[in-house]
C-alpha cells in the first residue's frame, strides 16, 4: 500500500453536510391560496346571511306596521257606525251615514259573532277589483276590502262578496273555518246590513271550489259565473249545485223567491283554489233587526 511521503495512508476528508433544523423551521408570513380562498368563503357566507336576516327582519316589521295601521283605520271606520236604528227621509240607516258621506261605495257591513269579519262592504260597478288592495280611502293595502262582484245588481236577491285569505286572520282569513261542521254549529249566523236594511242570514253550505280554465268551465260548478239570480231557472241551478258540492248538510235548501249572499275567498287545497260560504236572509225573526245593528258595530 502506497503512503505519502511521511508513509501514512491518504485519509478521506469528510465534506460538512448541512442538517435541517425542522423543528425551528421558519414560517412564510404569506397566507397559502388555499387558506384565503376558505377565509373569503366564509365571510362571503356571513355576509349573505347577515343581509338576508335583515331583510328578513325588515320586511316583517313592515308587514307587522302594515297590518296594524289597517287594523286601527277599520277601528276608526267602525267607531264611525252610529248607534241609532233611525233612518233618514230617503229611508236609509242613519247609523251608516258618516260611512256613506266619506265613500259613497260604501255598501253595507258584514259581520260574523266570534270571528275577525267585522267589516264594511264596498260595491264600485264600474271598476269592480278597484277595493282589491286599496283601503276605504283608496290608498294601497295588501288586504284591500270585502267587496261585491261588479256584475251583481245594486238592487239584488243576490250578492256574491270577495275578500281576501290573509294569514293573519282578518278580511276572509277565517271563512276556511267553515270547513268543520263545529264551526258551522258555533256560527250559523252571518250579519249583512245594507244602508237600507238590518239583516240576518243562516248559513246553507260551505264548499271547496276553483277558478277554473275557459276550456275547463263547462264541466264543472263555476260559481263565480252566477251574478244574477232573478232567473228562477238560475237560482234553482244554483242551489242545486251548492247543495251538491257542500262539505256537510245544514239542513237548509233555499226556494225561489230567498235572498242569499256568496262569500268567496283564496284557499289553498289546489292551484286557483276558493273557498266559499252560502246564507240565506232570515225572514221575519222579529228581533233579527235589533241583533244586526248591534252587530255592525265593533263592540
Amino acid at each position: 500500500m502506497r503512503g505519502d511521503a511521511r508513509g501514512r495512508a491518504p485519509q478521506r476528508i469528510a465534506r460538512a453536510v448541512p442538517t435541517e433544523h425542522t423543528e425551528n423551521k421558519t414560517q412564510s408570513p404569506v397566507p397559502s391560496p388555499q387558506k384565503k380562498k376558505g377565509k373569503t368563503a366564509v365571510i362571503v357566507i356571513l355576509s349573505i346571511f347577515i343581509v338576508g336576516f335583515l331583510v328578513g327582519v325588515t320586511m316583517l316589521l313592515i308587514t307587522l306596521i302594515r297590518a296594524w295601521n289597517e287594523q286601527k283605520t277599520f277601528d276608526d271606520l267602525s267607531n264611525m257606525v252610529m248607534d241609532t236604528d233611525e233612518r233618514n227621509e230617503d229611508g236609509s240607516l242613519r247609523k251608516y251615514d258618516e260611512l256613506y258621506n266619506k265613500n259613497p261605495d260604501f255598501f253595507g257591513w258584514l259581520k260574523i259573532e266570534g270571528t275577525k269579519i267585522d267589516y264594511p262592504v264596498m260595491y264600485k260597478p264600474e271598476d269592480p277589483e278597484y277595493y282589491l288592495h286599496r283601503d276605504f280611502y283608496g290608498n294601497y293595502s295588501d288586504s284591500g276590502m270585502l267587496f261585491i262582484d261588479g256584475e251583481c245588481p245594486r238592487v239584488s236577491n243576490y250578492y256574491l262578496i270577495y275578500g281576501h285569505h290573509m294569514n293573519n286572520g282578518s278580511m276572509f282569513g277565517e271563512l276556511p273555518k267553515y270547513a268543520k261542521a263545529d264551526f258551522y254549529q258555533d256560527h250559523k249566523t252571518i250579519f249583512f246590513d245594507t244602508r237600507y236594511e238590518n239583516r240576518d242570514y243562516e248559513v246553507v253550505a260551505a264548499f271547496y271550489g276553483k277558478i277554473y280554465d275557459t276550456s275547463e268551465e263547462d264541466d264543472h260548478f263555476c260559481y263565480y259565473k252566477y251574478k244574477n239570480l232573478t232567473s228562477e231557472t238560475k237560482f234553482n241551478e244554483y242551489v242545486k249545485n251548492v247543495k251538491a258540492n257542500a262539505i256537510y248538510e245544514t239542513g237548509i235548501t233555499p226556494q225561489f223567491g230567498d235572498e242569499l249572499i256568496t262569500l268567496s275567498t283564496c284557499n289553498y287545497h289546489t292551484e286557483d283554489g276558493r273557498f266559499v260560504v252560502v246564507a240565506r236572509r232570515i225572514k221575519d225573526t222579529g228581533k233579527s233587526a235589533n241583533a244586526s245593528a248591534s252587530a255592525s258595530k265593533t263592540q
